[in-house]
């Protein structure tokens, strides 16, 4: 390969449209030592087409040097001129990035890709770049994000690597991918991505469960709402499970209902079975038993929403106390602990307190939340007596609470824990529980909890039944 040293005019040379590197960032500081002692390392160019009669050159190598050259009003540069393949090219350009710290994570997942479309192996780029085969795995992943959901959200720049991560995580759902990126510079983002990986689940149990359907000679109704009784059917078995042990519950089912076919949709992960009736079944159907089962069905989506989201909401306040209750400062942990506490005594102008709102099974259901909430889970958890205060419990707690400097941080994890234990599904339907939850929060949002536009509408009520308004005479 000849290597030759020329000076180049500054008009001449032209970006590579290939270099990972998009933003060259601010030369300012550069600009002006290059005014004071000139340029003191050379581009690196390689031939490119001629213009006007002049020969142009592509930089592979000092994409920066060229923008602060041109700001410092330089007319020529030194450029050291080498042939070269377009594989060559983009090597040079990844690795001397990398080197600098120069990229970001997408752009770095982008210079492999390019690498990877010229017939480059993983192992290569690894070498080459000094990285694992596993990091590279994981930017090529990355590059694999499609330009139509890069575009399609104007704070898509603003994602972290671990961001990214989620996006490329949903690389077999694109529309979930797009779905994820709209929420980028949000407080929504943990929540949607929890949501859709459920969705992804329920999929995937949904393609399997009409696999084994199909082997049956069942198929999966789709031309009506999933909780509607068809007409000359009667209101539906459920049955939820894996697959493969479908069938064992389908020859009962079928033996019970030997008249006609039924009609199977689906909801989430349950299989909805509606059974044909006779004529004589039919000639019995009145008006009343309509009512129910329309009102059966609201309960149950209503329900199926409840649990959804209070599953979600659980999960998204657990991690957040878990992974910031050691930051708190003495003053927000005395706030809190003090709120929370008056809350477990007084309850709200709604709601008894939590004392006076113990469920006999309560222990058991604070002591999976303290778990979730404290860095190590307590000692004892037999489920044949998992009573929290158990003597092995009790000695740990203790002994915690006289660690220096946390014993306010131990009391907020044991108040968090013993209203979470409270929260349930049904919480989210009830004018007067809802206020227990909604003071909750408020504790939550004042240390810092990012409250999704999800919870402030259940927060809102959002869930309660509606008052029907009667007609005015």
């Amino acid at each position: 390969m000849s290597i030759n040293i020329i000076e180049i005019p500054v008009r001449n040379l032209i970006p590579n449209p290939d270099n990972p590197r998009k933003d060259v960032g601010d030369v300012t500081e550069l600009a002006d030592s290059i005014k004071e002692q000139g340029l003191q390392q050379a581009l690196v160019v390689t031939p490119d087409h001629e213009e006007h009669g002049e020969r142009l050159f592509r930089v592979v190598i000092g994409h920066r040097r060229l923008a602060a050259c041109k700001l410092a009003g330089l007319e020529s540069v030194p450029c050291i001129v080498r042939e070269m393949d377009a594989r060559t090219e983009r090597e040079l350009m990844l690795v001397e990035n990398c080197q600098r710290s120069d990229l970001t994570p997408l752009e770095e997942a982008d210079g492999y890709q390019g690498l990877l479309d010229l017939g480059a192996g993983v192992g290569e780029l690894a070498a080459k770049t000094g990285r694992s085969e596993s990091f590279v795995r994981g930017r090529l992943r990355i590059a694999r994000i499609p330009a139509d959901v890069r575009s399609g959200s104007e704070a898509f720049a603003q994602l972290s690597l671990s961001q990214l991560g989620d996006l490329a995580e949903f690389e077999a759902y694109p529309d979930m991918m797009a779905e994820l990126a709209s929420m980028a510079g949000t407080k929504n983002w943990d929540w949607k991505r929890g949501q859709l990986r459920s969705r992804v689940r329920v999929e995937a149990w949904q393609q399997s469960m009409r696999t084994a359907l199909e082997a049956l000679g069942l198929t999966v109704d789709v031309s009506a709402s999933t909780w509607t009784t068809p007409e000359g059917y009667r209101f539906y078995d459920v049955w939820s499970g894996e697959p493969d042990q479908f069938e064992k519950w389908w020859k009962k089912w079928h033996e019970a209902h030997p008249y006609g076919q039924p009609i199977i949709r689906f909801s989430e992960r349950t299989v909805l079975c509606f059974p044909q009736l006779s004529p004589e079944e039919i000639a019995e159907r009145d008006a009343k038993s309509e009512r129910m089962e329309r009102e059966q069905a609201a309960f149950q989506e209503a329900l199926a929403a409840r649990k959804e989201f209070d599953r979600l909401a659980y999960t998204l306040r657990t991690d957040w106390i878990r992974k910031h209750a050691t930051g708190f400062n003495g003053g927000q942990l005395r706030k809190a602990t003090t709120r929370l506490s008056l809350l477990a005594l007084t309850g709200t102008n709604l709601c008894d307190g939590l004392i006076a709102g113990a469920e006999w099974n309560n222990l058991d259901h604070v002591l999976d939340a303290y778990n979730l909430l404290a860095a190590t889970p307590l000692p004892c958890d037999d489920t044949s007596d998992r009573g929290l205060w158990r003597e092995t419990n009790l000695a740990e707690l203790h002994r915690r609470q006289h660690v220096e400097g946390a014993a306010n941080r131990e009391l907020l994890l044991i108040l968090c824990a013993q209203i979470e234990a409270l929260i349930k599904p049904g919480t989210w339907a009830d004018e007067c529980d809802i206020t227990i939850a909604q003071a909750y929060y408020h504790t939550l949002a004042d240390l810092g909890y990012p409250t999704s536009d999800e919870e402030n509408k259940a927060l809102n009520g959002c869930s309660c039944p509606k008052t029907t308004r009667r007609s005015e005479p």
